[in-house]
């Protein structure tokens, strides 16, 4: 986790002047104000009579020092909201700094990391817990699962609820207790109470604002002796506060252009654009702006300040872009807005219109230093992604976007990319500039400093040569501040104004500053500043200050450069942030420009000598500054391959700048932890432990050569694997059952992917981030055919299904738009086609046998195409026309305007699945497995393709470095390629996935990928340019395990596990080394349990052919057989000394090993599923479940002791699971649950929710000291449980779905729908 906030703002409720129990907790939000529970306020069900608070965690304040508080506002009285607003009678201590609010909705804090500080049992001393929140529950609450003991306790209630992720408060704890709790979220204390005026302290305000953001724009946050913040005035080179702090002057054109169009009562649909050449004082514009549109900065004007501002509250959030990535930018204003954090920049604009929709407010934002960003990429990244769609889309709602830029940077003209949206500030130009606010600045800095005897001090002295200086500056700000500061520095006498001369450039003026500056230790001035040159934003600490100095050939120590830094002279060049550990920058970017020229080629031995520092000190002690910026440095010296194979930085670096760099890599090890990090996206925000535990699984399963060494602290770590390798690019995992269709839908200038589900959901995936951005729930049953159509000027998703009808949906707002009835059976397939007067129709398939055309933006049938003799299961585009095919076999070319016949095309053999355009053709394709190009102007097809791949399932086409490549896809898993303009076939993509039902085009971040939908309900992303054949692994493609056992053996405890190739295998669980292969030639094995006779270890399987078969573990032999099932045997287990067995037949029977006799327990309604035996008060019971979730428990003699319906589904496994000397029943079920069941009661005794599709498995493990229930299910994770408390203990993802577990050997051992996984827990 990271590291807790200052929180000076936490206070003890007490209810007198002097007890020594805290009741309860509170937050400072206000001077006078604090947020408590208002059941912390009550003691057996009576108010308080008095209200005391202490802050007992604000520096200074002492034991004794309380407030006397009253009840202003009771939210649980008044609104059934279990918050109260304090106020107190006088302010609280002038070091407590009132906490950050945040109105984050309950649905953005899942999954996201929280803290909170308390007094578990009134104790004074307090204590802190975090941990994750779960899902959002009723009435704005959250809960919390604690991630370490003893997590949270009663004495929490009332406290602030801090996430990281936002840097602020977003609730108040309500309840705690057994290490877990819940939070009520600000958001909903708002909604519910907007009479505490929440989300007006929630608004952003300067200093929310970084360190480097503040200098900027002249302004910092000081302190005092007492700890209070204030704003103090800032100027280059103030080192000493009698000196003048304020030297802002002019720009008042500039300024009222940007406050007009600030306070402007409709936002324009525009972005304004401040600009000029480096040195003009757009920063120095932009702060003006953004400080004195702050109340707090406003008071603190110095007397006399008569320069332009801007309306207080006009600045709803800044940003300062140096060294930022597009997604940080974005990140600070959903942060500033209290919206969902984005995975991408694209995020935040349907974020930002959902809270503008529901709460219209004027939002301007300012975005400085955009030429800055972290590369010339971002820079652009954020005007496509954030600003030019705020700016279009968002006007209506009162979005405006004022952004400050250099016209050009490295990859050309900058202001260019915001083409005729740009409203352009041009400060170099004359409506824009007065030299007398040049003048006035320069004469501000040469009597503004501070020494004996300036000769400036006098201003009718300085007034002349400041006007010189303003001539020759030649408009620039830079250049005049470091000229007019060099002779108020060093000037025994006034200067002759005429006297006065110098180059208007950066470079002269800095050389001439910087050749009079003092000496930092034995170092050259100019050597200590052009190592702070390289430092990217925030800065260096000085440890790695002086590491750069002494990497360039200087030598100094870390104090003489703290002292140099100090310096009147150096402090105008050089800033220091204002935390615990500062760090140092050139406070312009002009001035980095000027050192560095001629230099960049010695960046490679400071990041050299950065490297060697970290690791003698360890990454796990290195500076932050490593951690997040060292990979810019890499790419720029070649040397991203040395943190890439550094194993210890891959666990400590910020992965969000790590993995943009990996990018670079050059070697085969570097290749291959860059694949690592982009298939563990779960690791971006994981401490180092946990991602090391997440490396292996993905190493292990995808048989990545990483060589990565196993990490001591780890929580887990896989041992082994047997599984095909990857190749896909990235598996989007979320649906669970079979996913039908794939289509690429633009929304907000990014591109969604949408995924049809078997269950009537349909899944926008953002394929940028592998994430679920959002589920609709479509139809009331399967969802065949999907696309995108454009309806006036949005794209709406349409979908189609088995209720015969067709849905349009907003994807911004997941809202229904309208429904389209007609079809009178499923519908198979959606495409468009354009109308002659630009708009675009809906075109649709049915098995109805008729294609139909609609109007999109009416909801109304525009033609009924008949012609088809049977289902109609595809169509698509064809130029002007519509083709569309069926069971029928022919290809059919319609008119969509005149609804006439064009053309019919036969050739194929048996039923057509599939069409796609192709360059003015059409493509078709269907079980005869070819693949037949037609063209309207002829009657035969001009093109076949025979990949001999059986069925074929889809097409699409794909653009590939200006070449189109034909995909086709099988029911094999292969997807098979054709290169359409040289007319050959290329190298095929063999993932090894299962049926693939569909393909399409999806654009992402510059590249075309191809999306597949999957019978195993994945949607995969593959990379058309690099995908490669598959590599088997030792141990060979083991298919589906369904079952995995335990088993004893003669040389120790073996792992046994179903295959699908009707083989049971034997493995050393530890190494994965097979010791026996059981074949049963000609079925399909179902379950595996571990049997015990006299001296032998015996191993029982059930399989598909009816036969219960009994191997001898030892030898591999088979010992017995058991044959009376009438159908498929589902499960069998070991009850005592017999053999039990569950069955399609709906009978339970019981076997004797020696005899060929069983005993039919008989009562199951529906197939038997499940089977485990338990300990009873007489010896070994059994509990059987079925397809209906009834669960039975019986005694081996025949006797049907109790029954329960257990789950809402079918049962998928039980087992026994000890606690406090007695056997407990858990069961998994299809309804995602796990639940947990008394004996011989069968009374419920709690449900374990979590997983999000079928759990599959369970069994108990030692872990942590004591025995835990570990899970499995088809959501492609395991999960750790406390069965005592009911926690969630861990989460481990294993990026397939997981089908069954067993503890052997000391390893936990996952069966895969792919293979087999072994995971060691320490």
């Amino acid at each position: 986790m990271s590291k807790a906030p200052a929180d000076s703002w936490t206070v003890a409720v007490h209810a007198t002047p002097t007890d020594a129990s805290p009741l309860g907790t509170g937050v400072v939000i206000d001077r006078n104000q604090v947020l408590t529970c208002a059941h912390v306020l009550r003691v057996d069900g009576e108010p308080l009579s008095e209200i005391w608070l202490a802050f007992p965690k604000a520096p200074g304040v002492g034991y004794g020092e309380r407030r006397r508080a009253r009840l202003a506002h009771d939210g649980e009285a008044h609104r059934h909201v279990d918050i109260a607003l304090l106020e107190l009678a006088e302010p609280v201590p002038p070091s407590v700094r009132p906490a950050r609010l945040r109105c984050a909705a309950p649905q953005e804090l899942s999954g996201r990391s929280w803290w909170a500080f308390g007094f578990p049992g009134g104790a004074e001393h307090g204590g802190s817990a975090e941990g994750s929140v779960g899902d959002p529950l009723t009435y704005g609450r959250i809960h919390l699962t604690s991630s370490a003991a003893p997590g949270l306790k009663q004495g929490f209630s009332g406290g602030a609820l801090w996430s990281y992720e936002y840097d602020a408060v977003v609730g108040l704890v309500v309840a705690a207790g057994d290490g877990d709790g819940y939070a009520l979220t600000l958001h909903h204390a708002d909604e519910q109470v907007p009479e505490l005026k929440l989300s007006v302290l929630a608004e952003w305000q300067a200093g929310d604002a970084d360190d480097a953001a503040l200098a900027a724009w002249g302004w910092e946050l000081g302190g005092d002796d007492e700890a209070r913040r204030h704003w103090l005035p800032r100027a280059r080179g103030v080192a000493v506060h009698t000196e003048r702090g304020s030297r802002f002057r002019g720009r008042a054109a500039a300024l009222r252009t940007i406050r007009s169009w600030l306070d402007a009562p409709v936002a324009p649909g525009r972005v304004l654009v401040v600009t000029g050449s480096p040195g003009v004082g757009k920063s120095a514009v932009l702060g003006r702006i953004v400080t004195t549109a702050d109340a707090g900065v406003r008071q603190a004007l110095p007397a006399g300040d008569t320069a332009e501002a801007a309306t207080v509250g006009s600045v709803s959030c800044a940003v300062h872009a140096k060294g930022k990535t597009a997604l940080e930018i974005a990140t600070e204003i959903a942060r500033a807005a209290s919206v969902g954090l984005p995975a991408d920049p694209a995020d935040l604009l349907p974020a930002l219109r959902g809270r503008l929709g529901r709460r219209a407010a004027r939002f301007n934002l300012v975005i400085d230093a955009l030429d800055e960003a972290a590369t010339p990429g971002q820079a652009r990244r954020l005007i496509r992604d954030v600003v030019l769609p705020l700016t279009r889309h968002l006007c209506h709602l009162g979005v405006q976007v004022i952004v400050g830029t250099r016209r050009t940077d490295d990859r050309g003209d900058l202001v260019a990319e915001f083409g005729g949206a740009a409203e352009v500030v041009d400060l170099d130009t004359a409506a824009y500039f007065a030299e007398s606010d040049l003048a006035g600045y320069a004469l501000a800095t040469l009597a503004g400093t501070e020494r004996p005897g300036n000769p400036y001090a006098d201003q009718r002295v300085a007034e002349p040569v400041a006007r010189r200086i303003a001539t020759l500056s030649r408009g620039n700000f830079l250049v005049a501040g470091l000229v007019a500061r060099a002779r108020g520095l060093r000037d025994d006498s006034p200067a002759d104004p005429a006297e006065v001369s110098f180059e208007a450039t950066v470079a002269d003026a800095l050389d001439r500053y910087v050749d009079g500056l003092p000496a930092a230790g034995g170092s050259p001035a100019r050597l200590a500043l052009t190592a702070l040159a390289y430092a990217e934003t925030p800065g260096l600490p000085i440890s790695l200050w002086r590491t750069a100095v002494e990497a360039l050939g200087g030598r100094v120590t870390e104090e003489e450069l703290t002292f140099f830094a100090r310096t009147s002279a150096a402090n105008f060049l050089v800033e220091s942030g204002a935390a615990e550990t500062p760090t140092y920058r050139l406070f312009h970017q002009a001035l980095n420009e000027a050192l560095l020229a001629g230099r960049r080629e010695a960046e490679k031995r400071l990041v050299t000598a950065w490297l060697g520092a970290a690791r003698r000190a360890g990454w796990s002690a290195a500076p932050d500054y490593l951690l997040r910026s060292l990979p810019q440095h890499a790419v720029r010296t070649g040397l991203v391959d040395e943190l890439l194979t550094d194993d210890d930085y891959l666990l400590h670096a910020h992965l969000d700048r790590l993995m943009p760099a990996a990018d670079a890599a050059r070697t085969e090890l570097g290749a291959a932890r860059a694949q690592l990090l982009q298939r563990t996206p779960q690791a971006l925000h994981a401490p180092a432990s946990e991602r090391a535990a997440l490396f292996s699984v993905v190493e292990k399963l995808d048989g990545l050569p990483t060589r990565l060494r196993p990490a001591a602290a780890a929580p887990y770590e896989a041992r082994w694997a047997r599984t095909p390798r990857r190749l896909e690019r990235t598996v989007l995992e979320g649906h669970s059952d079979a996913v039908h269709d794939v289509a690429s839908i633009p929304v907000d200038g990014r591109n969604l992917l949408a995924s049809a589900d078997e269950d009537g959901t349909v899944r926008l995936w953002n394929p940028l981030t592998s994430q679920t951005e959002h589920v609709l729930d479509c139809h009331d049953d399967c969802i065949r055919g999907l696309a995108a159509v454009r309806a006036g000027e949005v794209h709406l998703l349409a979908t189609g299904g088995h209720d015969h009808v067709i849905k349009l949906w907003d994807p911004r707002t997941c809202q229904l738009v309208r429904t389209l009835s007609g079809h009178r059976d499923w519908v198979r397939n959606l495409c468009t086609v354009p109308a002659p007067d630009g708009r675009e129709l809906l075109v649709s398939g049915s098995d109805d046998r008729t294609v139909r055309i609609w109007d999109p933006e009416t909801g109304e049938a525009v033609r009924t195409l008949e012609g088809h003799t049977g289902w109609v299961t595809a169509v698509c585009r064809a130029g002007a026309l519509v083709a569309s095919t069926g069971l029928d076999g022919t290809v059919r070319l319609w008119n969509p305007v005149t609804g006439e016949p064009v053309a019919v095309f036969a050739g194929h053999e048996g039923w057509v699945s599939t069409l796609y355009p192709v360059r003015g053709m059409v493509a078709s394709a269907g079980y005869d497995g070819t693949i037949r190009l037609w063209d309207a102007r002829y009657r035969e097809e001009v093109a076949r393709f025979d990949p001999e791949a059986g069925p074929i399932t889809d097409l699409c086409t794909v653009g590939l470095d200006g070449v189109l490549l034909l995909a086709a896809t099988a029911e094999d898993g292969v997807i098979r390629l054709w290169n359409m303009t040289k007319g050959r076939e290329e190298r095929p993509i063999r993932g090894y996935a299962s049926w693939i039902r569909a393909i399409c085009e999806l654009p992402v971040g510059g590249r075309n990928l191809l999306a597949t939908a999957g019978d195993d309900g994945t949607v995969r992303l593959w990379d058309p340019a690099t995908g490669l054949a598959e590599t088997v692994m030792d141990g060979g493609r083991l298919g589906a395990v369904g079952a995995v056992a335990a088993v004893p053996a003669r040389d120790g405890e073996l792992v046994a596990f179903t295959g699908g190739d009707g083989t049971v295998r034997l493995w050393e669980p530890s190494t994965g080394e097979e010791r026996h292969a059981l074949v049963a030639y000609g079925t399909t094995v179902t379950d595996v349990a571990a049997l015990a006779d006299d001296d032998r270890h015996l191993v029982a399987v059930s399989s598909e052919d009816r036969v219960v078969r009994v191997w001898d573990a030892d030898h591999g032999q088979l010992f017995t057989e058991f044959k009376g099932h009438h159908e498929r045997v589902n499960a069998v287990c070991a009850v005592g000394t017999r053999l039990a067995s569950g069955a399609d037949d709906l009978i339970v029977r019981l076997w004797d090993l020696h005899k060929d006799v069983n005993r039919p327990l008989l009562g199951h309604a529906t197939w038997v599923t499940a089977l485990a035996a338990v300990a009873g008060d007489d010896g070994r019971l059994l509990v059987s479940a079925d397809e209906s979730g009834m669960l039975r428990l019986w005694h081996p003699g025949g006797e049907l002791l109790t029954e329960r319906q257990g789950h809402h589904d079918a049962v998928h496994a039980v087992a026994a699971f000890p606690l406090a000397g007695r056997d407990l029943l858990v069961s998994a079920g299809a309804d995602r649950t796990v639940r947990l069941w008394t004996l011989p009661e069968l009374a419920p005794r709690g449900v374990l929710h979590g997983h999000t599709a079928p759990v599959t498995g369970v069994c108990a493990m030692p872990y942590a000291g004591r025995t835990a229930l570990v899970s499995t299910s088809l959501d492609r994770t395991v999960r750790i449980w406390d069965v005592e408390s009911g926690r969630l203990v861990r989460i481990i993802p294993v990026h397939h779905r997981a089908l069954a577990c067993a503890y052997a050997g000391g390893v936990l051992v996952v069966g895969l729908d792919r293979g087999l996984l072994a995971l060691g827990m320490r």
